[in-house]
């Protein structure tokens, strides 16, 4: 969070605690709006372009128009922001779908909506930059960068056969690398063929004269990354500010896809980072496409997605990364009403907005096998 953001709100509230005392506030009449509900928002400041429309939503005023007050509270890693929801010190943690884990476990968690999609691309050295990795033929005998027994690349991996029947894991040499600074500086080297990194190195990457061979995305669209994590408990006692939340963040993307300037300068605003970086993680121009959310790649969204969380689910107990506890059913711990009661809140307001009903119309097919 931004210093000072965070002096200027200190220093409004001393001085509304002086008038207090000094007799100066006005009492409250009997027409007065009550105090806003507050909900407590998690966030890894470090990467908040992420969670884009959750920033935005607040620094354009939406969460207070909607009826809630958003408190965002910092927070060092998606294993404390999960832990901060589990033990109630906060009410929504928007990173990670690292919750599927926890909820296999036995927690409280709840997925109640989304915050982003995508977010890698396969690399190549620069002696394979003219090789079309798109053709899958072409990876026979490549030193691949990119663990083979995590979800997406299993999920790439099924997508391959199906589309190139006579592929085998063992005709690629995959090499995992659990640092991709460290499968960046590999990549430069030319220790591996191509390597799949993080948006933000492949900027790196290309800055170094390296070539971007294909987006993920455009074999896996929607993959997930970002969830709204919330607890079970604190959505039954405070339902109605969940939803106000929701509402807002549905206003941002509906600005995100018809202005997307508005929503850069809120997050670069709220992140202090320059509105070209804003516009080259979320705004970047699809070449492909990229499946109805929005045409631009790694986009942000609040729809729940829950068809790719159980196809993420699914993935990541076949591989033996957890295994579901006896009694925990998937569908528990994914609230879809909270989204479908704020999208419909937003169509009663604009009936005739196209763009509220396509989200609306999305929502339908992203979660039908709910």
């Amino acid at each position: 969070m931004r210093v000072n953001k965070l002096c200027k709100d200190i220093a409004s509230s001393l001085l509304i605690g002086l008038m207090v005392l000094a007799g100066c506030a006005k009492p409250a009449s009997k027409g007065e709006a009550k105090t806003l509900p507050t909900i407590k928002i998690g966030l890894i400041v470090q990467d908040a372009v992420r969670p884009a429309l959750v920033v935005a939503a607040e620094e354009l005023g939406y969460y207070k128009e909607e009826g809630v007050n958003v408190e965002f509270v910092s927070i060092d890693t998606v294993p404390s922001g999960l832990a901060a929801v589990e033990t109630r010190k906060v009410d929504i943690f928007p990173f990670s779908a690292n919750a599927l884990s926890s909820i296999a476990k036995g927690s409280h968690h709840a997925i109640i909506g989304g915050v982003a999609v995508e977010g890698s691309s396969l690399v190549a050295s620069k002696r394979n930059a003219s090789v079309d990795f798109r053709d899958f033929q072409n990876w026979k005998g490549k030193v691949i960068g990119g663990d083979p027994n995590t979800a997406n690349m299993y999920l790439l991996q099924e997508y391959m056969r199906s589309v190139y029947p006579d592929y085998k894991r063992e005709d690629v040499k995959w090499t995992p690398f659990d640092d991709n600074n460290v499968l960046l500086e590999a990549i430069r080297k030319g220790s591996v063929d191509a390597g799949f990194l993080t948006t933000e190195r492949v900027w790196l990457a290309e800055e170094s004269g390296l070539k971007e061979a294909f987006d993920l995305a455009e074999f896996l669209p929607y993959y997930l990354c970002c969830r709204l994590t919330a607890h079970l408990d604190g959505i039954k006692e405070n339902r109605d500010a969940y939803v106000a939340v929701l509402r807002a963040q549905i206003r941002a993307e509906h600005d995100y896809k018809n202005d997307l300037q508005k929503i850069v300068s809120a997050v670069s605003e709220y992140t202090e980072q320059k509105p070209e970086y804003v516009v080259r993680y979320i705004g970047s121009e699809k070449s492909y496409n990229g499946g109805g959310l929005v045409n631009y790649k790694n986009p942000v969204s609040p729809d729940p997605l829950y068809n790719r969380i159980e196809d993420l689910n699914k993935v990541n107990v076949a591989l033996g990364n957890y295994t579901m506890s006896a009694g925990v059913n998937l569908k528990e711990h994914v609230d879809l009403s909270l989204y479908k009661d704020a999208i419909s809140n937003i169509l009663e307001r604009y009936p005739n907005d196209p763009t509220y009903k396509r989200a609306y119309e999305l929502f339908l097919q992203n979660n039908s096998r709910y």
